[in-house]
């Protein structure tokens, strides 16, 4: 996924979103992995990779809807003015 930035957020910027596609690439090719590791620090690792990979994924995502509920809260203030 090769996307610019466009360098106007509103309703435009997908950074995040592809932030957090990517995450979940990752998090699925680690649990593949583990599940094939036979190695126990290895498959450690691995899956301390999957719950970091996994906390990223959330705080992208809290962010993101963040940013929504704000963009949608200046629009109403705008609509209001117009």
């Amino acid at each position: 996924m090769k996307a610019r930035c466009v360098h106007s957020c509103k309703g435009l910027c997908n950074a995040l979103e592809v932030a957090e596609h990517r995450e979940q690439e990752a998090i699925k090719e680690y649990r593949e992995y583990a599940a094939q590791c036979d190695y126990p620090d290895v498959k450690e690792l691995l899956e301390e990779l999957i719950r970091s990979r996994e906390q990223a994924v959330r705080v992208l995502r809290q962010k993101r809807e963040s940013l929504e509920v704000r963009f949608a809260m200046i629009d109403r203030i705008n609509d209001s003015f117009a």
